[in-house]
């Protein structure tokens, strides 16, 4: 949940995403599962929720923790933020769950939100909700406000148009730069962090024309998973 990447492409697009978390963390559990007719694909995390989603009907939903900065955490919360992201599916729109979702009492969050209506970046700083709406036709790039300053979020950002200057937007593409291991691990898109944090997990979504895919690595735990809706 702490890179995030958006890749447009001829047949649709990708959305991918580490998790870098403590280790601690890394059991999951790989789930299908049906809310409102929409059949979902996410690993389950340890509090029940997850921080990425497919889904059959192409409503594709990615959490980074954070909103702009480093915040100060304010325990307990209302809810897990992997919940929260869960519930989108229970609502008929984007709008409708931006609107009538409770938010008070989550802690600060980035998601990103696509579907065939709309792509939109949304954050919550605790107490007001900010949309930005994105354009599809060109790649974009997060990285957690928690884990990375804004002038490492800006590294990263740089190092990320660096690496899909002049190349085919595709799936391969997508899992070299989520693997790539050119920054320090102090703030690489593989990081470690003193045996406590480091990335656990990438996940891809990959969009085209008669299919969504999910391609789940967690590195952890040695195991892989790869589901077409």
């Amino acid at each position: 949940m702490c890179l995030v990447t958006y890749l447009p492409t001829n047949e649709g697009y990708i959305l991918s995403s580490n998790r870098d978390e403590t280790p601690t963390r890394a059991q999951t559990e790989f789930v299908l599962e049906t809310i409102l007719g929409n059949k979902l694909a996410y690993p389950k995390d340890i509090a029940g929720g997850s921080w990425i989603f497919a889904s059959q009907l192409r409503k594709n939903i990615v959490l980074l923790n954070g909103a702009f900065e480093l915040h100060e955490r304010k325990l307990p919360y209302r809810m897990s933020r992997g919940i929260m992201v869960k519930s989108y599916f229970t609502y008929p729109s984007t709008a409708q769950f931006l609107q009538y979702f409770n938010f008070i009492g989550l802690e600060p969050f980035t998601l990103i939100v696509h579907e065939p209506d709309c792509f939109i970046e949304f954050r919550w700083d605790g107490k007001s909700k900010y949309i930005t709406t994105l354009d599809k036709s060109t790649p974009h790039v997060w990285s957690s406000s928690t884990l990375y300053n804004a002038e490492l979020r800006n590294r990263r950002t740089q190092h990320f148009y660096k690496l899909i200057t002049d190349q085919a937007y595709n799936i391969q593409l997508a899992k070299t730069i989520h693997k790539n291991e050119d920054l320090p691990l102090d703030y690489g898109f593989i990081m470690a962090r003193d045996g406590r944090v480091k990335t656990i997990s990438t996940t891809h979504i990959q969009v085209m024309p008669s299919t969504t895919a999910i391609h789940y690595d967690n590195i952890v735990m040695n195991t892989h998973e790869n589901v077409s809706l």
